[in-house]
């Protein structure tokens, strides 16, 4: 994971990658691999004392569509 603090309309810059995007400053605040790289700031329940700090994108690159994450 590598921290940063970068406007969400530079979002090109990360394609392929998952990025860690604060709600409320509208920033990315991690960039990783892999999910699990940016899982510290975007895991747990809106429930708990402790709340999620970010929410999880992963970033399409050009010649790709749209994620969909199904949960089962």
């Amino acid at each position: 994971m590598v921290k940063v603090n970068i406007s969400i309309k530079n979002l090109n810059k990360f394609q392929g990658k998952w990025v860690a995007i604060d709600p409320i400053k509208k920033k990315i605040i991690a960039v990783g691999k892999t999910l699990k790289d940016i899982s510290l700031l975007v895991a747990g329940k809106t429930t708990d004392p402790i709340k999620p700090q970010a929410y999880s994108f992963k970033v399409p690159r050009k010649d790709e569509g749209p994620y969909i994450l199904i949960f089962k």
